[in-house]
């Protein structure tokens, strides 16, 4: 099967099954599931408290199915969907019986009853019985946009600047950034890494708004972390930097953007970037 065609499919499963364990209030990190599993930036899981070795090549496929179930929705993702995931190259029936054998060996590793639960072929995570970090971050950002919306109430505010704060804790990397790159993770990922940065324009331009400029200049550096293109991201932070005043560090933002764009796209900044430059050599207005 090529990329492409595998990518569409992939795209209409995320679409029909999305991530799941989501609930309308965010809610606190649960220190009461015997497992947790960290997937934004490292992989890692704890049973019972305690790390769980990924080393063993064993153990490898099993996680990767774990990591797939996860990318896929994590609830009611089909047996065949899963299978064909992870042995493209397999015929039906060879890749059906090589997911029974990595489901077992990875309910096995766990050892932990109705953690992954099997119905009429399709296969979940029980979301009872774990904690994952996708999961909780999809959670406080799908609240964030609410709070967005409301900023101009004072609690939605407050509610805004911690929630801001759980996601950038949160988001340690990108979805699975140190494993082995497959087809079925980009999606996700991409999706996660859309979310967290639309998050930090928004959020950051209601600091700027309350001239709460060290709030917004945090976001906006934490963005350029995620993507360093973001050029979006330079005008906020000029601004941010020419209304405190700071106008070493907004010429220092501009010429690290020009930088950044011509090594890695061989563009100039766009008009508007160099307008905002421009409006350094001169006494600082406001936004």
């Amino acid at each position: 099967m090529g990329i492409n065609l595998e990518s569409r499919n992939i795209r209409r499963i995320h679409q029909q099954h999305p991530v799941s364990g989501w609930s309308r209030e965010p809610a606190e990190q649960r220190v009461d599931t015997p497992v947790r599993i960290h997937m934004l930036g490292r992989f890692s899981v704890q049973t019972h408290n305690h790390p769980v070795a990924l080393t063993r090549l064993r153990q490898q496929k099993p996680f990767e199915l774990l990591q797939a179930l996860v990318s896929l929705g994590g609830r009611d993702v089909h047996t065949e969907t899963l299978a064909t995931a992870l042995w493209p190259d397999a015929d039906g029936d060879k890749a059906q019986n090589t997911f029974e054998v990595t489901l077992h060996r990875l309910r096995r590793l766990f050892d932990i009853k109705e953690l992954l639960l099997m119905h009429d072929h399709r296969l979940t995570l029980n979301s009872q019985m774990v904690w994952v970090d996708v999961w909780t971050f999809e959670r406080t950002i799908n609240h964030s946009e609410r709070l967005i919306i409301r900023a101009n109430d004072p609690a939605a505010l407050r509610q805004l600047s911690r929630y801001s704060e759980r996601l950038l804790n949160l988001y340690q990397g990108a979805f699975l950034e140190r494993e082995a790159v497959r087809p079925w993770m980009l999606l996700l990922r991409e999706r996660l890494r859309s979310k967290l940065l639309r998050h930090i324009l928004d959020a950051g331009q209601i600091w700027e708004r309350c001239h709460e400029w060290h709030q917004a200049i945090r976001l906006y550096q934490k963005g350029l972390e995620v993507e360093p293109l973001g050029e979006a991201l330079y005008q906020r932070l000029i601004l941010c930097y020419r209304n405190t005043g700071n106008l070493a560090e907004a010429l220092g933002t501009f010429h690290l953007c020009r930088k950044q764009l011509a090594e890695q796209l061989q563009i100039s900044p766009s008009h508007r970037t160099i307008e905002l430059y421009q409006s350094l050599r001169s006494r600082p207005t406001a936004s």
